[in-house]
């Protein structure tokens, strides 16, 4: 019994000097009113890619994303929002990006998308 304690301890003592996982958070973007989608909702959900293709964003109608860059096998999802013609996004990590739809082209930071 006293052995098992002794290891419980040293445990809880090395965990102090362990680096652990990146940490989430829960996202804040509230969803609580999820009505039929508006214009603006509307024309951005779906597949949006970049032009060499090397970046995809998957809107979907639930106020979820998945974003995948494939060449390099990362993945990421979220959140995002709409408001008229501006995206608020907020990756599982905390990251924010705003979006801004214009002309059927979605541009976030200085990425150009277009629908796939």
């Amino acid at each position: 019994m006293l052995f098992s304690q002794v290891l419980q301890t040293l445990g809880q003592f090395a965990a102090g000097f362990t680096p652990g996982s990146r940490s989430t958070r829960p996202l804040e973007i509230d969803f609580a009113e999820l009505d039929a989608p508006t214009p603006f909702e509307q024309a951005a959900i779906g597949t949006w890619t970049t032009e060499d293709g090397s970046i995809l964003i998957d809107l979907r109608p639930d106020g979820q994303f998945h974003k995948a860059k494939p060449a390099a096998g990362a993945q990421h999802h979220g959140r995002y929002a709409v408001d008229r013609s501006k995206l608020y996004f907020e990756g599982e990590t905390g990251w924010v990006a705003l979006g801004k739809l214009k002309r059927g082209k979605l541009s976030i930071g200085e990425k150009q998308f277009r629908k796939a």
